[in-house]
């Protein structure tokens, strides 16, 4: 991946309720439109290689959610608030039909928009993404787990609380994030100077505004989402990597089995960086499903 990558356009778009929304553009300025969720923390300055994105003739979007980068926050939000903002930016940007990829916690968000703007949505590839907490999984949550599971639910502000003051170091010196210990196949990428680039740049916009938006997202997720995966209607692309450190694979097997129409491909030698190093791979997987053939 190449230093300092810049994306061909980083703007705002106002909303109705007039809060602004940030994104970026990389790729292929005149493709076909793929808006690309981040995690948490995470901002519109996570991109795959966008040399990449360009040869697949793909035009990729990236969006800060509320609260971080240069978005407004909405201290209220749920899930399902999300798609609404997403119609009005996609309609700024004359996408009527666009494809969603998400990475990691971005996963809830994708189904959302499944749900609700089913008649604009072509694809959907989840990366790395989670199931929701209320779905059986084959691992077993220790006794901390459920109790901040339950205090999400009963208290979601002291949660949130709880959650951004666990990353308050980062807030702190950014930098602190690529000193997280990581498997093999993460610390891997880490090497790759590009890659290193972009996810200090991607997590100093994470937390311009603080931690609350990553505290947010973790009490969300934790929470019902709002909708059940049965309420999916599209046919979902699943990706995880087997080495994933950060959302165990058995949650991506939960994710398959619970949506109508899902393919899962577990792919041995990668983890949680998954996105970024077979981001040629999901891009053809994508494409082959929006002329049909997948």
């Amino acid at each position: 991946m190449r230093h300092e990558v810049e994306p061909i356009l980083d703007a705002q778009v106002s909303l109705s309720d007039g809060r602004s929304l940030a994104y970026a553009v990389w790729g292929d300025p005149d493709g076909q439109t793929v808006l690309l969720f981040h995690g948490a923390p995470g901002s519109r300055m996570f991109t795959p290689d966008p040399d990449l994105t360009a040869r697949a003739g793909v035009r990729l979007v990236t969006v800060d959610r509320p609260g971080y980068g240069r978005s407004d926050a909405d201290p209220g939000r749920t899930i399902l608030d999300w798609p609404a903002d997403i119609l009005q930016l996609a309609d700024a940007i004359q996408a009527p039909r666009f494809a969603i990829a998400a990475h990691s916690s971005g996963g809830p968000y994708a189904l959302a928009c499944a749900v609700q703007l089913s008649n604009r949505i072509s694809a959907v590839t989840l990366v790395s993404c989670p199931a929701p907490y209320d779905v059986p999984m084959t691992q077993v949550a220790d006794d901390e787990d459920r109790a901040l599971t339950r205090l999400c639910r009963d208290d979601p502000d002291r949660a949130v609380a709880r959650f951004a003051e666990s990353i308050a170091v980062v807030v702190d010196d950014p930098e602190v994030f690529l000193t997280v210990p990581r498997p093999p196949p993460d610390s891997e990428l880490l090497a790759d100077e590009g890659i290193r680039n972009m996810f200090l740049r991607t997590i100093h916009e994470a937390v311009r505004q603080g931690a609350d938006a990553y505290g947010r997202d973790c009490v969300l997720e934790r929470r019902p989402w709002g909708f059940a995966l049965g309420d999916v209607e599209q046919n979902v692309s699943i990706w995880h990597g087997e080495q994933d450190g950060v959302v165990d694979p058995a949650q991506a097997a939960a994710l398959k089995d619970e949506l109508h129409v899902a393919h899962l491909s577990l792919v041995p030698d990668d983890g949680h960086g998954l996105i970024l190093a077979r981001w040629t791979d999901i891009l053809d997987d994508l494409r082959a499903r929006l002329h049909g053939r997948g």
